[in-house]
């Protein structure tokens, strides 16, 4: 695949991304959910963050498996798959995440209540 091919493809990638509102939603959702986390209300599965955000250190990370400088663009190709992968864990969780904050929202107004007897 030479560059100007690859570049068609990820150009066309982007927009479908942009024309996707679900992909922004989950991209609020996502924010909303490390927020919820940090406040101790929202515990998320370990494996989801592990697996995504492993992914992610290997995106921004200098070792590559096939690395750019000597394949060029097909030394991109290491990179879009596990970006794939961890995108997976990651929608993986926001979908858990807004399955409870939806939950989590009829309940918003209820207190703990007392057993009298």
């Amino acid at each position: 695949m030479n560059k100007s091919k690859f570049f068609k493809v990820a150009g066309a990638a982007a927009m479908k991304a942009q024309q996707d509102k679900s992909f922004f939603d989950k991209v609020k959702a996502f924010f909303r959910m490390v927020s919820a986390f940090r406040k101790k209300q929202y515990k998320p599965e370990l494996s989801n963050l592990i697996f995504g955000f492993l992914s992610v250190l290997y995106i921004v990370s200098p070792i590559d498996i096939l690395p750019e400088a000597l394949l060029g663009p097909f030394g991109l190709i290491d990179d879009f798959g596990i970006l794939m992968f961890g995108m997976k864990y990651f929608d993986k969780e926001v979908i858990n995440f807004l399955q409870w904050e939806s939950n989590h929202k009829k309940y918003e107004h209820v207190e703990d209540a007392k057993i009298i007897r």
